[in-house]
């Protein structure tokens, strides 16, 4: 997710890399800089190029996925999309994108020989990659329109299925066609009089690389490499009687359904069929005897019941590829199959077998049982209705059968782009982050909403260190060490899903193990199935709280904490039945406000777990913001304000703002709490701003009232900016270069009475306008084209004199894919930049700001990229950052790890005549006698690499990534752990805030003390994990 190392293979052998980290420069504490002039930078002056920009990192993938490929020797997964990239995925950060020239789709892709992966995009083109040099080696024009492929992970060659029905064999080794084919045997064989018929499936035999199967329209053939001739042949003829599949029609006639696809049982003794009628035809694989017909739900279709009247099909799901898959003993099988239907939409299905009779002692007749009456059967609906493309099953024990020798795990790519997981064999569905790399996360499911910030770098990476993530499927490659820009602030990435899901990751990349990753599920927490896509998120960095809202209306508070209920080890539990019961409730429940701590997870130990559901059913959120003083605020579509304490809960405030504005039809769409002062007070008040769609502006004052309480009154509306929604409310102090943001911190300017002067930010629609809250506005800025996203940044800078001073700007990004530097508070113009990515302007308006200068731009539907406006080299700052390391890329391959020994037939085969084939015979009968020398280092490297015995191992097991892992800077501190070190200056920095809060009340109430203590102590005990 978090790596661009990009490799444009057709115009350069070297990567062209993105990435570094997107951390910032140390900032300086506001009290300790100077504020920055300006006028220096409009006036040309020293500071004129602080600003450039430039891609830092990205997230997530360019375009939809269309096909993937998976090596279990090297542990890499390989991912196609349809804008023209092939993305290969390793452990943790690893990850190296293939950039084509044009934006073709893939068609085909495998792993060779684990060095080698070929792809095959809609123009027929066939591309060669290593994952040695991470190039592309060659790529060269098939003869024909390509059908079918089929490759085998230990051989050199690539077995092309044509539309006209040839096969053809190229030496992906020596990259060179051979002068080996197959003709087309359904034309010349057996049916000479019907239509030319493409190859629809070919798949290598799994004992013997001397006979592939290869299937036509109407026959299916094993045929042997080493004789050149017909083995045995398979023809599906249904006579007149005969149902067939659900889909065959004129059952009074005799009918050969169409052959969609082929397979060998992993004994190599059987093989199935496929047809288009969604038949599924078992063989002897020997005798060419037909063994059993049958569909997904009947058995014996291929009998004729003469008297039997067949019911219309409504709408049977229609099989569209099955995989054989075996587990650790490959003669206990099961089919998995995909499916499709007009009105359910997608499914997976299963058909388990159980144990494979013994071939030699069992009948025909007892075969046919076997088939027939499965031990187990399944369907998996999906929730996605989108079809389903292909599954791709992810073996874990070898990589031969297919791939899918005991996989636990299985891909299931759909139309739409989205990505389903499937643990294999329950067949239940999971959605769980860490299995996957970050970029796969935004399309399982589909990312709604991505939300960025900063967060104080030792807080941070305290609380990463506290994620259990050591589930990840993928183990290979090993990442590279890389440089990491100094800074105090780290920054987090949060993505809500169609599910109902929420993901925080370190968007930081350089120091943490790309895997950790917290992850909410409302769908469990809400008991709801619809309506799950999540809308709003917001991330108060000091409290470690999140509120999240889901497109049916409902919001959740979450917490950083140790969970209470904690029991990872414990079956179904009485809390658990009691929890189920109690959800039936939720939807019927009349509070507002509903506790549900008691339906965390029990298998996490600490994380961000749920508090409190908002259960106010008045439609769909608009605006949702978490402070870091403990109130939320919440804005509805037909225009209800509700603003929520924390610490009870209880909710303070709810009104309808239709009340208050001058236009009826008003909502919120953005808000904001301040501490700062009013008019002319002459002291600072906690303010809770908000936005409307119709550009206005409404103050409220959050004061405390008796017995600890607090309350919410209105002070003022105006309109402030053009007709259009308000999207972002910022602040900026007068008297130091800091934010007006409510935070605990800024608490202590409440018990000195201190007044704290600013200028309020409020970006709209298509303008700027500051405004001095309580008076009136000051300046404005207008653009052509509409804001997509709108913040305050602080870029600290090293003067002339040699101290740090720190820029107050204003960072615009407009869906024109500009970004517009401003100065603050009279919002001249700085510089004006573009995005240096490509970005759909209608994903803009889910991009971040931040603090530090960067700006999270989501550039696609399963795509962001971080974006810095500062120009590292001008700041002064960060000597120790080398620019070279951005040039490197991961390692993807291990020369230590070995390819397994291929399964060969057995005695009872060798017995029947099956000529026993050696790779180097093979290699002498494709490639013929005077088959050319390889050119690649590749060939030489792999070849030491295929194991010749069946029991012959890697060199060193225990070590998938073949080297020691690279260590990052500044990540552990040698005295203390993590977790320990982070707690203990997250404690220093809020003893020295409680000391300083302790009379505010005297003059205004109880209430903000206690606000400020319960804050204070949440945010000390977040740091700690109690």
């Amino acid at each position: 997710m978090f790596k661009g190392r990009r490799l444009n293979v057709f115009k350069s052998d070297r990567s062209k890399s993105t990435d570094s980290s997107p951390g910032s420069s140390d900032i300086p504490s506001a009290k300790s800089s100077k504020k920055f002039s300006i006028k220096e930078i409009a006036n040309g002056g020293p500071y004129s190029k602080l600003f450039a920009t430039r891609e830092i990192n990205k997230y997530g993938l360019n375009g939809k996925i269309v096909t993937t490929s998976f090596d279990i020797t090297q542990s890499l997964l390989a991912v196609a999309t349809d804008a023209g990239e092939i993305h290969v995925y390793g452990q943790q950060q690893v990850e190296v994108v293939f950039t084509l020239d044009s934006k073709v789709l893939i068609k085909h892709m495998r792993f060779v020989k684990g060095i080698y992966l070929v792809a095959i995009d809609s123009k027929d083109v066939i591309m060669v990659f290593s994952l040695y040099s991470k190039k592309m080696l060659t790529s060269v024009f098939s003869p024909g329109k390509i059908a079918c492929i089929e490759t085998d992970p230990s051989l050199d060659w690539l077995l092309i299925g044509l539309q006209s029905g040839i096969t053809l064999i190229y030496d992906i080794d020596r990259n060179q066609m051979t002068n080996f084919k197959v003709e087309n045997l359904q034309r010349t064989r057996f049916f000479p009089k019907s239509r030319v018929s493409p190859v629809v499936s070919i798949q290598w035999n799994p004992r013997d690389i001397g006979t592939v199967l290869i299937s036509y329209e109407l026959v299916t053939v094993a045929y042997s490499l080493v004789e050149g001739d017909i083995k045995q042949h398979f023809i599906y003829e249904l006579q007149p009687g005969a149902l067939g599949g659900e889909f065959s029609i004129d059952t009074n006639k005799a009918r050969r359904p169409t052959v969609r696809q082929s397979l060998y049982h992993p004994n190599s003794l059987h093989i199935l069929t496929v047809h288009d009628d969604n038949s599924l035809v078992f063989w002897d694989a020997n005798s060419g005897q037909l063994i059993q017909a049958r569909t997904l739900f009947e058995t014996d279709v291929h009998v004729p019941q003469p008297n039997f009247q067949k019911s219309p099909t409504l709408d049977a799901p229609r099989i569209t590829k099955v995989a054989w898959v075996c587990q650790s003993n490959p003669e206990y099988t099961s089919l998995l199959m995909s499916t499709d239907s007009r009105q359910g939409g997608g499914s997976m299905a299963m058909i388990n077998f159980g144990g494979t009779p013994m071939y030699s002692i069992t009948s025909y007749e007892n075969m046919s049982k076997y088939y027939a009456n499965t031990r187990e059967q399944k369907i998996f609906p999906l929730n996605n209705k989108s079809p389903i493309v292909s599954f791709n099953p992810l073996p874990r024990k070898s990589p031969y059968f297919a791939g899918c020798h005991d996989p636990g795990v299985v891909l299931i790519i759909l139309a739409d782009g989205e990505v389903e997981t499937q643990i294999y064999p329950s067949g239940a569905f999971t959605y769980k982050a860490s299995m996957f790399p970050q970029s796969i996360a935004w399309a399982r499911p589909i990312a709604t909403r991505a939300v960025a910030t900063t967060v104080s770098k030792k807080l941070w990476l305290g609380v990463m260190s506290a994620s259990q993530n050591g589930d990840n499927v993928l183990k290979g490659g090993f990442p590279i060490k890389k440089s990491v820009r100094a800074n105090d602030v780290r920054s987090a990435l949060a993505t809500g899903h169609a599910n109902g899901s929420v993901r925080i990751w370190d968007a930081s990349h350089g120091e943490l193990d790309s895997s950790a990753v917290f992850e909410m599920n409302l769908s469990h927490i809400l008991n709801r199935s619809s309506g799950l896509e999540v809308d709003n998120i917001s991330f108060a960095a000091d409290t470690l709280e999140i509120a999240v809202s889901i497109k049916a209306g409902d919001v959740v508070l979450f917490k950083f904490e140790v969970n209470q209920f904690y029991n990872p080890d414990q079956k179904t539990s009485d809390r658990e039945i009691q929890m189920d019961f109690r959800r039936f409730s939720l939807n019927d429940s009349k509070e507002v406000l509903v506790d549900v701590r008691d339906r965390s997870p029990d298998n996490i130990r600490q994380g961000f777990m749920p508090i409190t559901a908002v259960h106010a059913q008045k439609g769909e959120v608009t605006a949702l913001r978490n402070s870091n003083v403990g109130f939320v605020g919440v804005g509805y579509q037909e225009g209800t304000l509700m603003v929520i304490d924390r610490r009870g809960p209880a909710v303070i405030y709810a009104g309808n703002i239709n009340d208050l504005c001058k236009n009826y039809g008003s909502y919120v769409t953005t808000m904001e709490f301040m501490i700062m002062e009013y008019g002319t007070d002459g002291y600072s008040s906690i303010l809770l701003l908000c936005g409307t769609n119709m550009g206005e502006l409404l103050t409220f004052k959050v004061l405390p009232e008796a017995g600890g309480r607090f309350g919410v009154q209105f002070m003022e509306g105006q309109r402030t900016n053009n007709e259009g929604p308000i999207i972002n409310i910022d602040s900026l102090s007068k008297v130091v270069s800091r934010s007006c943001q409510a935070a605990v911190p800024q608490m202590e300017d409440l018990r000195n009475g201190v007044a704290i002067p600013g200028f309020v930010i409020v970006s709209g629609a298509t303008d700027i306008r500051t405004v001095k809250i309580g008076r009136s506005s000051e300046s404005r800025k207008s653009f052509k084209f509409p804001l997509a996203a709108s913040a305050l940044s602080f870029i600290p800078h090293v003067a002339n004199s040699g101290e740090v001073k720190v820029a107050s700007v204003l960072v615009n990004l407009l869906t024109s894919g500009e970004i517009v530097v401003l100065s603050v508070p009279d919002l001249k113009e700085i510089s004006v930049m573009r995005i240096p990515v490509a970005t759909q302007s209608r994903f803009l308006k889910d991009s971040s700001v931040l603090r530090n200068g960067d700006i999270v731009v989501r550039t696609g539907q399963f795509q962001a990229s971080l974006i810095s406006v500062v120009n590292e080299q001008a700041t002064g700052l960060n000597k120790q950052y080398d620019e070279r390391s951005e040039s490197a890329s991961d390692s993807l391959y291990n020369p230590r790890l070995k390819i397994a020994y291929r399964p060969q037939v057995n005695s009872l085969q060798w017995a029947r005549g099956t000529i026993h084939c050696t790779t180097e015979q093979l290699d002498t009968l494709l490639g013929g006698e005077h088959r050319p020398q390889s050119k690649y280092e590749e060939s030489i490297i792999a070849k030491g690499t295929i194991s010749l015995k069946p029991d012959e191992k890697s060199d060193d097991p225990g070590d998938h990534a073949g080297c020691k892992r690279p260590v990052r800077s500044g990540t552990r501190s040698s005295r203390y752990g993590m977790f320990k070190s982070v707690s203990r200056a997250v404690e220093s920095r809020f003893d020295a805030i409680e000391d300083s809060l302790n009379d505010y009340a005297t003059a205004m109430s109880e209430g903000v003390n206690d606000v400020v203590e319960q804050t204070t102590k949440d945010m000390a005990k977040g740091a700690f994990g109690l």
